[in-house]
């Protein structure tokens, strides 16, 4: 998105005659909410937990969720997927896949608030490491364009 359609939208230049306050707040928060979006574009080292956030974020159901997990712990114990994790996941989910690659997997009981956590642990995972990917483009970026100033204003 062109930096000037940002701050026109940003600016509520998108709202014209007589609408109302919550039109062009509605307006402005589809702006940014479209900037977030553009400016934390998906990673594209994304493991195996953190595309299984993507897929179980909008499950409907508990009885869903405790299935998606039973389904990816059993096919890891019997080997019918081999799962890549980032090295210091630290997600229960994670650790369990960390811990079946030494051939030994401890056994978690699917029940209570467990399988609620272990989706929160992931999306947690996914979000910190979101952020720190952000931040270090970020500092790139603002020190590629430092240097670029600096040498512009040399020259």
């Amino acid at each position: 998105m062109p930096i000037l359609d940002l701050k026109k939208k940003l600016d509520g230049s998108c709202v014209s005659g007589n609408r109302n306050g919550m039109e062009k707040i509605k307006c402005d928060t589809e702006a940014v909410g479209s900037s977030i979006k553009s400016i934390f574009s998906e990673r594209g080292d994304l493991d195996f937990a953190e595309q299984l956030w993507c897929k179980m974020k909008c499950v409907s159901s508990y009885q869903e969720l405790i299935a998606c997990f039973t389904l990816v712990l059993e096919s890891r114990e019997c080997g019918e997927i081999q799962p890549w994790i980032h090295h210091g996941s630290g997600s229960l989910l994670s650790k369990l896949i960390q811990q079946s690659y030494h051939g030994k997997m401890e056994a978690v009981s699917l029940t209570g608030i467990t399988p609620v956590q272990m989706l929160l642990e992931i999306g947690l995972d996914k979000m910190k490491k979101d952020y720190v990917s952000f931040f270090i483009v970020s500092s790139r970026i603002y020190g590629y364009c430092s240097s670029q100033a600096g040498m512009a204003f040399h020259s």
